[in-house]
C-alpha cells in the first residue's frame, strides 16, 4: 500500500514543476520553491502557487481565491467558486488541482500526498512528512 502512495508522490511531484511555470510578463515565471508532502492532518497554504495531489480518504477542502483567476479542480469536475472567491468541498476524495496567483487552499483529512510549486507559505499540522525543494525529509511541524 506505500508502495502506491510513493509512486502518487514522485508522479504528482514531476508533474508539478511543469504546469507550474506561467507565462506572465513575456517571460517564464519560476518557482521560488517546491514542496512534496504527505501525512494526516491539515494543509494550510497561501500564495502564487500550483497545488496539485490527492486525497485518498473524505476530507475537507476549502480553497479563497483572492485575485479572482484560480483554477480548480476536483476528480476532475471543476471546482465552483461562491462570489466572495471562496469554495468548499466536503467529503473530498481524489485528484485535486489549484493554480492561481493569490490563493489561500486549506486541506484537512487522512492520507494527503500534495505537490505544490510557487512562491507562498505553508503550513502543516499533524503527522507526515515533507521535502521542501532538494532538501531533506523532516517530519510535520506545526509552523509557517
Amino acid at each position: 500500500m506505500r508502495r502506491g502512495w510513493a509512486a502518487i508522490a514522485v508522479a504528482v511531484l514531476l508533474l508539478v514543476p511543469a504546469i507550474a511555470v506561467a507565462d506572465d510578463d513575456g517571460g517564464p515565471r519560476v518557482p521560488s520553491a517546491r514542496v512534496l508532502a504527505a501525512g494526516s492532518g491539515t494543509i494550510w497554504i497561501e500564495g502564487r502557487m500550483v497545488v496539485n495531489g490527492s486525497l485518498r480518504s473524505p476530507g475537507t477542502v476549502r480553497i479563497v481565491d483572492r485575485a479572482g483567476d484560480a483554477v480548480a479542480r476536483m476528480s476532475g469536475a471543476q471546482v465552483r467558486f461562491d462570489r466572495r472567491g471562496r469554495a468548499v468541498v466536503r467529503r473530498a476524495s481524489g485528484i485535486l488541482f489549484v493554480a492561481g496567483s493569490r490563493v489561500h487552499v486549506t486541506l484537512g483529512g487522512r492520507d494527503l500526498v500534495f505537490a505544490v510549486a510557487g512562491n507562498g507559505r505553508m503550513r502543516l499540522r499533524g503527522r507526515g512528512v515533507y521535502r521542501m525543494n532538494h532538501g531533506p525529509v523532516r517530519a510535520w511541524a506545526d509552523s509557517w
